[in-house]
């Protein structure tokens, strides 16, 4: 949704370049000279968590359950209706308008099938299989994506470097991580987490071997993905390690860039 008309008001949505994460509101009210700015803030996923005005006063927060109901509403003082990346709540119903099709955050499925059939999957109700981590902003589970969020992707991950000399918390914006270009960075986000089970393997546990191995492993991970290109940077803009290169070159900039640091 890029404008929302109500009686009376219309909104303007911002959102994160090639994502539905949103950024900011711009509400403009008939017989007001000036327009109202809030800003997003958001989770892992891109789902608000909360809104604050221009003073940055808390105006709208929210706490969920884990398939993307609103648990409790802490501050309502603003009407805020998106959630997950995509949806859209609609007060009269409860379900989350998801594009093509409503979804119901209760029970976490589609009340109807997947328009595009079996390309989505053999689950024609099924939203994602984790929503802590996956989206679906078109209601369409074709392309599956990631949140990549303010804080990139890792390389090493955050559970990998537990005990090594770069050991690096999840809270650290300074240590550069890998942020995806393109038209869909969630997608290319998820391709890399994919590429690197059977080398790296799964989200969960450390890795055993040395550091060395380490690197060659995502190397060898990332061998057939050249056409992803990320930037190499710190979240907060610290560091700025490269621009638009290959993960493969991603991960040399970084194991170099420790070897310095440590």
């Amino acid at each position: 949704m890029l404008r929302e008309e109500s009686p009376g008001q219309s909104s303007l949505y911002i959102y994160e370049p090639g994502s539905y994460a949103p950024l900011a509101r711009v509400d403009e009210k008939e017989g007001e000279v000036e327009n109202k700015v809030y800003y997003f803030h958001t989770d892992q996923i891109g789902t608000p968590l909360e809104m604050t005005d221009a003073e940055g006063q808390i105006v709208w927060q929210a706490k969920y359950r884990a398939w993307g109901a609103v648990e409790k509403l802490v501050v309502n003082e603003v009407e805020q209706n998106l959630r997950f990346q995509g949806q859209y709540f609609d007060v009269e119903t409860g379900l989350h308008y998801n594009t093509f099709r409503y979804y119901d955050p209760e029970i976490g499925r589609f009340i109807t099938q997947d328009p595009i059939g079996l390309l989505g999957g053999f689950n024609l109700y099924g939203y994602t299989l984790n929503p802590l981590s996956d989206i679906d902003p078109w209601g369409l589970c074709e392309t599956k994506g990631m949140g990549v969020s303010k804080s990139g992707h890792h390389v090493p991950a955050v559970r990998k470097s537990v005990g090594r000399p770069f050991a690096v918390a999840r809270s650290d914006k300074t240590r550069p991580t890998l942020f995806p270009k393109g038209e869909n960075p969630e997608h290319s986000h998820w391709l890399l987490h994919e590429a690197k089970r059977a080398h790296v393997g799964p989200r969960q546990g450390s890795f055993s071997g040395s550091d060395d191995e380490l690197f060659n492993a995502y190397r060898n991970a990332y061998e057939n993905m050249d056409h992803i290109k990320v930037d190499v940077a710190s979240p907060n803009g610290t560091h700025v390690l490269g621009e638009n290169v290959t993960p493969r070159a991603a991960v040399d900039l970084i194991e170099n860039w420790l070897k310095k640091v440590d």
